[in-house]
């Protein structure tokens, strides 16, 4: 059975926040991430949050990097989330992007090799932390790249691959075969604008991809075309965070590599393309759409679709 989630960005006041977790909860939603980026409101006290107001969904943040957060701080905020909703948690833990962590003073080295300790960190924590029963917590890996996607198989209790479009997600998957633990899950997290209106969704998502975008590998900025001198045009953009000037130099083309923007047919296209590739879980993350109300429930009726086709 596919799962279904959505990704709350938490850049509104905390009590938006909690109406959209509630909203996400109602719609029939299996979960929820926050995303965790310095210059939005902290993802934990978002969670914490949204987990007084709900009940049933899945809640963690997505994701989580050990060069920002010590792994034994990630344990000890894991185990507190718990404490409000247990049995509800779900942590990811990923590298980050070199661009975000080079403006907070810090250089993105071995990547795969920080998040891998970090993991075992984590567990080994969680044992002296013999307050929280919180075998449960489950720790994902957030992955683009081949060598942290073969990780994620080996260590992780799940993966959230990072990439929006069929192609991606098909080379992804190939790299997470035979996974270690039992339970695995395979989650595509979907950068997402759907509107009937095809023009305005690519005006919504374009900021969400242009972070995507200028914190790229060199390899996959070749998979879209994009020169260095150009994402170093976005970058020192969005730093002014100068959207009319964003939009103005945007590509479709790159745009379209790192989200998905469309309508309601084109996105039921795609989530079922995701889920026959062999994804267990299928997150929609980013705007949703330039009306978030009404972008969610149509999301709500896409998955409630899939779900009776399987």
């Amino acid at each position: 059975m596919s799962f279904f989630s959505v990704e709350v960005v938490p850049k509104d006041p905390l009590w938006k926040l909690a109406l959209a977790g509630v909203l996400v909860e109602q719609n029939g939603f299996d979960g929820v991430w926050v995303s965790e980026h310095f210059f939005n409101r902290n993802s934990l006290i978002t969670l914490a949050t949204i987990a007084k107001h709900t009940r049933k969904i899945l809640l963690g943040p997505a994701v989580v990097n050990p060069y920002v957060v010590h792994p034994v701080m990630m344990a000890q905020q894991a185990a507190t989330l718990w404490e409000l909703s247990p049995g509800r948690v779900r942590y990811a833990v990923g590298a980050g992007d070199a661009h975000s962590l080079q403006r907070l003073g810090y250089v993105r080295t071995k990547p795969v090799e920080k998040v891998v300790e970090a993991v075992e960190t984590m567990r080994s924590s969680f044992a002296s932390l013999d307050t929280y029963k919180i075998s449960d917590v489950k720790i994902f890996l957030g992955a683009q790249g081949e060598r942290m996607l073969e990780a994620a198989a080996k260590i992780g209790d799940g993966v959230l691959v990072n990439w929006s479009n069929t192609e991606m997600l098909k080379e992804s998957i190939n790299h997470l075969t035979n996974p270690a633990r039992p339970g695995f899950v395979k989650a595509a997290y979907l950068i997402t604008s759907i509107h009937e209106d095809e023009e305005k969704a690519l005006k919504t998502v374009i900021p969400y991809a242009a972070y995507l975008m200028v914190g790229a590998s060199e390899k996959h900025l070749q998979r879209a075309d994009v020169s260095p001198d150009y994402r170093e045009k976005v970058a020192e953009i969005l730093a002014r965070r100068n959207w009319n000037e964003l939009y103005r130099v945007a590509r479709k083309d790159w745009v379209g590599f790192f989200s998905f923007w469309g309508n309601r047919r084109q996105l039921d296209d795609l989530v079922t393309s995701v889920i026959d590739l062999g994804y267990d879980e299928v997150v929609f993350a980013g705007p949703l759409g330039p009306r978030y109300v009404k972008a969610l429930k149509n999301i709500a009726s896409i998955c409630r679709s899939a779900r009776r086709r399987r």
